[in-house]
């Protein structure tokens, strides 16, 4: 009871402090799950308080919880190979990359930049004719030929421009992320989804009024309230391999328990073969000075944003508009940060310091459920 009084007031905290407008946070233990919220959606006072039904740009973590679960089900399926290289189906023209299998754009040793604005230069017209069709073949072609940074297996290096190659990777084996979305586990026009750019979005999808604003973008001229934050993923039309994706507190951690148990051979992730959920979080696919496994990341010893008490096995993910998720599946622990603290400005890093403080308060939760 203490402890969780102390992590309400230490949301609270954060969110006074300027971390973000409001905090959504959510811990799921064995069978039982808490959640506390604090703030409002935007720093107004008017504005919508932050509760279960508020809907968060989850930013980076359409990674894993939506990119990598596609190639799983494609790779289980037989569709596609994590030693397949990736010049056999995309026409790339650095011959290196053509050779780069699969398996290093889940953990980021592909060599490739972490990020190139393929907007700049497209953005303007998108916005002035509304059409994103011409943008998605021009990023495309700048994608198909960005160079690698370093050689491959050289380093490990996070990389958005890997996980748009790996989109485009499972389109060709596949169809459209923007009509395969909602048939993954877990995604639905009211649970985890994409709300693609100037189209009607499908019923039963939660309101513009319930998503939670992000910033204002000098470049789209407002502030952003139900369409995605990331600026290349805006130009494709909303629906991108790196982010896009939406959700409230509760999908999220469904989807978080789902992996924490499928990554222990249950059958909790439709359409991945067992033995390949389990290889997910091996430290067989880390680089010898990275953190990354097939689609994750880990813990970084001593400087995680996750705190100081998650196990050797545990996995987790960022996002840029402040969202994580983090997962031990030895402990079957899962929490999950929801927050826009790029509102109203992408500056903003006064959230750093409360995610471990955060995660470190919430095991103590743990240890007083598991004494109860």
């Amino acid at each position: 009871m203490l402890e969780g009084l102390q992590l309400a007031h230490l949301l609270r905290q954060a969110v006074a402090e300027g971390a973000a407008p409001g905090m959504a946070f959510g811990l799921h233990v064995g069978e039982r799950r808490q959640r506390h919220f604090a703030g409002r959606h935007a720093p107004e006072h008017q504005s919508r308080l932050v509760d279960a039904e508020s809907v968060y740009d989850l930013a980076s973590l359409t990674k894993p919880l939506s990119t990598v679960l596609w190639t799983l089900r494609l790779v289980s399926a037989g569709r596609l190979d994590l030693d397949e290289p990736l010049g056999r189906r995309l026409p790339l023209t650095d011959p290196e990359l053509r050779a780069v299998p699969l398996w290093r754009l889940l953990n980021h040793t592909s060599g490739l930049p972490a990020h190139r604005p393929y907007y700049s230069g497209l953005g303007a017209a998108v916005v002035a004719s509304g059409d994103h069709t011409a943008a998605q073949a021009a990023v495309r072609r700048m994608l198909a030929r960005t160079p690698l940074e370093t050689p491959v297996g050289a380093r490990e290096r996070y990389s958005d421009l890997g996980f748009l190659l790996l989109a485009w990777l499972c389109e060709v084996a596949d169809a459209p992320l923007a009509e395969v979305w909602p048939s993954l586990p877990f995604h639905s026009p009211e649970t985890l989804h994409f709300r693609p750019i100037g189209q009607p979005l499908r019923l039963g999808t939660p309101e513009v009024a319930l998503c939670v604003p992000t910033e204002h973008c000098p470049w789209r001229g407002r502030r952003l309230q139900g369409e995605v934050h990331d600026d290349n993923t805006w130009v494709l039309g909303g629906v991108a391999g790196h982010a896009g994706l939406f959700g409230t507190l509760d999908a999220t951690l469904d989807a978080a328990v789902a992996w924490c148990r499928g990554v222990r051979g249950e059958p909790t992730l439709p359409g991945i073969d067992p033995e390949l959920a389990r290889r997910v979080p091996a430290s067989r696919w880390m680089h010898s000075q990275g953190t990354r496994v097939l689609g994750w990341d880990t813990p970084t010893p001593g400087a995680s944003s996750a705190g100081h008490r998650f196990g050797r096995h545990a996995f987790g993910h960022l996002g840029f508009t402040g969202t994580s998720v983090w997962i031990d599946p030895d402990a079957d622990v899962c929490m999950v940060l929801l927050m826009n603290r790029v509102c109203p400005s992408r500056t903003n890093e006064r959230h750093r310091p409360v995610r471990p403080k955060l995660h470190d308060l919430a095991w103590a939760i743990v240890d007083e459920l598991r004494a109860g």
